[in-house]
C-alpha cells in the first residue's frame, strides 16, 4: 500500500477556483485515471467516467439522502462493490453521519493505491479492501451484510458478467435478512436508460417482491425493497 500522501491546504483553496490535478496514471482496468481536486473534494476520473466524486457523488448522495437508515441496525455492515476513491463510506460517514463498517472489493490495484493514499486515511469507518472481482468474491466470501451497494463500471459501462440473473442471486445470498441492495446503472442518455430499464425489469425486478427503481436524474439506482426509501405519496 502507498503510505498517505497529505494535499497542501493552498491546492484546497485554489480547487475553489481551478480543478488541480493531482496524478494521472493508468492500469490493467484503466488506460486512464486522474486524481483532481474540485471544490475541495477529490474526484477520481477514467477516460469516460467519474469513479469518485467525495459527498459530491450526486448519484449515492440523492439517494441516501431519502433513504430509510431505521431500517437498518445502528452499526450497520457494508459491503461496496467497486471502490472508487471511497465516495460511499465517505458520504455515510461524513455527510449522513452514521458508524458503519465497510468491506470494499476493487478489482483494480491502483485504484486500491490511490485510495489508500488519498482519501480511505481521511475516513474514520473501519474499511477492509479486497482486490478482487466482484462475482469471485461473492462466490468465495460467504460473509453477510446489511447493504450492499454495487458501483462496478469499466469506464462508462458495467461489465457484462455482471448483467446475468446469477450475479443478482449471489448478491441475494449475501444479504442479511431484512437487508438494502443498491444497485447503480447508467441513465444518462437514452440507450443507456433503455438498457437500465431492460435490466431493472427483466432480471433485477423479478428477484425481489417490492424493488424500486430510483432516477437521480443521471443514473437509476435499483433497490431490491422500496421500504428503505421515504418518498413522496
Amino acid at each position: 500500500m502507498a503510505p498517505p500522501r497529505p494535499i497542501p491546504r493552498f491546492r484546497r483553496w485554489l480547487s475553489y477556483l481551478w480543478e488541480q490535478s493531482l496524478e494521472t496514471t493508468s492500469s490493467e482496468y484503466n488506460e486512464y485515471l486522474e486524481v483532481c481536486l474540485v471544490h475541495g473534494r477529490l474526484q477520481l476520473v477514467a477516460e469516460e467516467a467519474i469513479y469518485s466524486f467525495g459527498d459530491y457523488y450526486l448519484n449515492f448522495r440523492k439517494l441516501f439522502e431519502v433513504f430509510d437508515y431505521e431500517q437498518l441496525p445502528e452499526h450497520a455492515s457494508v459491503l461496496v462493490l467497486g471502490l472508487g476513491l471511497g465516495s460511499i463510506p465517505e458520504l455515510l460517514e461524513k455527510y449522513v453521519g452514521l458508524e458503519y463498517s465497510y468491506v470494499a472489493v476493487e478489482i483494480d490495484p491502483v485504484i486500491i493505491e490511490l485510495a489508500s493514499r488519498y482519501s480511505l486515511p481521511q475516513l474514520e469507518s473501519p474499511v477492509e479492501v479486497v482486490q478482487a472481482d466482484a462475482v469471485a468474491f461473492l462466490q468465495l466470501d460467504e460473509r453477510q451484510y446489511d447493504l450492499i451497494c454495487v458501483d462496478v463500471f469499466q469506464d462508462a459501462t458495467v461489465p457484462a458478467h455482471l448483467d446475468r440473473f446469477d450475479f443478482v442471486e449471489l448478491l441475494r445470498t449475501r444479504l442479511l435478512p431484512g437487508g438494502a441492495l443498491v444497485y447503480n446503472r447508467l441513465a444518462s442518455s437514452i440507450p443507456d436508460r433503455n438498457a437500465a430499464r431492460s435490466y431493472y425489469e427483466g432480471t433485477f425486478a423479478p428477484a425481489f417482491t417490492a424493488p424500486y427503481l430510483y432516477d437521480t436524474g443521471g443514473n437509476y439506482l435499483l433497490v431490491n425493497d422500496a421500504r428503505f426509501l421515504n418518498l413522496p405519496s
